[in-house]
């Protein structure tokens, strides 16, 4: 969803960005459409002239979440020449797009525990054709003995999207948790872990010459 300035956003794209954003704090039904057009600065028959209805309007909001992923995924997967570069790709999109706004993790979260049956039909069109893609290419990789053989590839893809949502949609929690303040630093550590957990899990640490051992 656009992070463009005001001005430069489109009344739909307003719209759809304000309504994620109440949608997530409030929930679905906490949110009423008129609280929506005060957040978007429009009236409410100009918010209904985009969207006849707020199931419209949350299912807009959904379809423009989700849909990217569908292009994006493909693109960076087959862009990469190895299997690492792959990794990166795969990582390093995730972490920009829920670091980029973390209302889209909490978006997420909320339909997952208010319309459990709705999102999964929504995820099963715009998540499921990648998710092959990359479990794919995990497999691929155990059978040149880079990947851990005893790892279940689409289970562990399933966790590590499970980890990087929950990574932003409740980051003020973990911050009260870990006794840290909210700044980049802390953020930049949790990060790095991530990765290093995600990598660790996955592939293989390659043997260690004997050129290399101590003596």
């Amino acid at each position: 969803m656009s992070q463009q300035p005001d001005s430069e956003i489109s009344g739909r794209e307003r719209v759809l960005r304000e309504a994620m954003r109440l949608f997530a704090d409030r929930g679905f039904s906490g949110t009423p459409i008129q609280a929506i057009a005060d957040a978007a600065g429009m009236a409410k028959p100009s918010l209904l002239h985009h969207f006849p209805s707020k199931d419209a309007l949350r299912e807009a909001v959904l379809d423009e979440l989700l849909s990217g992923w569908k292009e994006v995924l493909p693109r960076v997967l087959f862009a990469a020449a190895t299997g690492k570069d792959r990794f990166e790709a795969v990582i390093g999109e995730a972490l920009r797009f829920f670091g980029g706004d973390p209302t889209r993790s909490r978006m997420l979260l909320r339909e997952a525990l208010d319309r459990p049956d709705e999102l999964r039909a929504r995820l099963n069109e715009h998540v499921q054709p990648w998710m092959g893609l990359i479990t794919d290419f995990i497999e691929r990789g155990q059978a040149t003995g880079r990947i851990h053989p005893d790892v279940d590839a689409k289970a562990w893809l399933t966790e590590m999207v499970l980890l990087s949502t929950s990574h932003f949609a409740v980051s003020p929690v973990t911050d009260l948790v870990a006794d840290e303040q909210d700044d980049e630093k802390w953020h930049a550590r949790r990060i790095a872990e991530f990765r290093r957990i995600a990598y660790r899990s996955l592939y293989r640490s390659r043997p260690v010459s004997s050129d290399s051992k101590e003596a």
